[in-house]
């Protein structure tokens, strides 16, 4: 998973995303039970599961979106006695579906290798949790899978439907169990299982640490009658990357285009639907472009824009079109930059370190990068997630109201499948032609435009 360390000052926040690591994880010697003697004293504490969210089933009110976690198959994990001894299971994993299996190899302490490449779920997400049972009675409500994907030799393939006994099922993912391990210093991890359901089946696919993850080559241990298990009503944060331009992108101000990175809070921004509006609050994430967070770049042309254009991939541009009322109920839609990918005028542009910035408005606004009609950043509670206290803290001083204000996205926003019907409508009515993008002449000029 994603973790972020971030330093704050009166107006800007600075932060630093690190990328979930996919290397190989070696399986070191195996420990003696006597260096745990000392830890055993002041380890057993119970970690309690969060709280878990019911989600709204509202896209706009909820900005539900699709979701990644990098997931390490079973099959990459490797669970001894600490002696190195068998277990007496052989999918301690999968059994934990069913209960604390790490406890029944009771007397005996366990020890977790981890080795092998992670694989990427996504699915669609309303709350940024994954949570156990997103269920109403037979219907599933939230974390579909949304992606194809292969996993411990088994193909999941999403589906439309939402009711579990219909066919062909709807396939979730959940956060089946949480247990708590620790490594030979005692510190702890909080491991999550992680399971697709399809109906009424469910397996167990794979691991995942909430927070932080244990450095490359380290062997966790669980602790019998120390370590916790949490199977029913858990939920851990899904920590996404928040929406952000890449540093070089030029904002429209009152005065003209402006580098992002020379933003300043207090400048004043030109906005599609509210005449110019304060910019509140600057952060800024320095990543490794690769992968799900390379940028996303838009060639000359793509959006009817006349320069490049690059943005973190979840960041959201305005569509404006008939087909978008024709299908959604509205002229206007907010499309992830990640679903327009057409690999063409529109691909991921891998980079070494991308320098991302967020910019805050008093509500979720649509402003102008490079002259095309683009989000703000939206400070519900996804963004929050990832955001430290600090920081948070920092917004709600700049924004007292931010719950308020900040409650509904500006327009309905599109998940990968609304996407895709609305992108093959476009290019069958004109192949090659600009996406609908929406142009800076289409903004008013007004200050403080209620």
């Amino acid at each position: 998973m994603f973790f972020s360390q971030m330093s704050h000052t009166a107006s800007n926040t600075f932060t630093t995303l690190y990328l979930p690591h996919s290397a190989a994880i070696c399986a070191p010697q195996a420990i003696l039970h006597h260096i745990f003697a000392a830890a055993r004293l002041d380890l057993g504490k119970a970690v309690t599961a969060p709280q878990r969210r019911v989600p709204e089933n509202n896209r706009q009110a909820t900005g539900m979106t699709e979701r990644t976690i990098y997931v390490l198959p079973k099959s990459g994990v490797s669970i001894t006695r600490i002696n190195g001894a068998p277990t007496n299971q052989n999918d301690i994993v999968g059994n934990a579906l069913n209960g604390d299996a790490f406890s029944w190899e009771v007397p005996y302490d366990l020890a977790l290798t981890f080795s092998g490449p992670t694989t990427a779920i996504h699915f669609d997400d309303s709350d940024g949790n994954l949570t156990d049972d997103p269920f109403y009675g037979a219907t599933v409500m939230d974390q579909r899978l949304t992606q194809s994907l292969s996993i411990n030799g088994t193909t999941y393939t999403p589906t439309d439907e939402t009711i579990r006994w219909k066919f062909p099922p709807p396939v979730g993912v959940e956060n089946e169990y949480e247990v708590t391990l620790y490594d030979a210093a005692g510190h702890s991890y909080r491991m999550v299982g992680v399971s697709i359901t399809q109906g009424y089946t469910t397996q167990v696919v794979g691991v995942m640490f909430e927070g932080t993850p244990p450095p490359p080559g380290t062997t966790l241990y669980y602790l019998q009658r120390i370590s916790s298990y949490s199977g029913y009503g858990q939920s851990t944060p899904i920590v996404d990357p928040v929406v952000c331009f890449l540093a070089g992108t030029e904002i429209e101000t009152n005065h003209g285009p402006c580098p992002v990175e020379r933003l300043r809070a207090g400048d004043t921004l030109r906005t599609l639907h509210h005449g110019l509006q304060p910019l509140r609050w600057i952060g800024r994430s320095t990543v490794r472009g690769v992968g799900l967070n390379a940028p996303v770049r838009f060639e000359p042309g793509a959006l009817g824009n006349a320069r490049a254009l690059s943005l973190s991939p979840n960041h959201r541009i305005l569509l404006r079109c008939p087909e978008a009322e024709l299908f959604f109920g509205c002229p206007e839609v907010l499309v992830p930059a990640k679903f327009l990918i057409d690999g063409l005028r529109i691909h991921s542009a891998p980079a070494h370190r991308a320098d991302y910035l967020h910019l805050l408005l008093d509500r979720h606004e649509t402003i102008f990068s490079g002259a095309v009609a683009t989000e703000s950043l939206f400070a519900g509670h996804v963004a929050l997630d990832v955001l430290d206290t600090a920081a948070v803290e920092d917004l709600r001083r700049v924004l007292p109201q931010l719950d308020v204000t900040h409650k509904r996205l500006s327009h309905r926003s599109l998940n990968r499948a609304e996407a895709a019907l609305l992108l093959g409508r476009l290019k069958a009515q004109g192949a090659g032609r600009s996406l609908p993008g929406v142009a800076l002449t289409a903004a008013p000029l007004v200050q403080n435009a209620a």
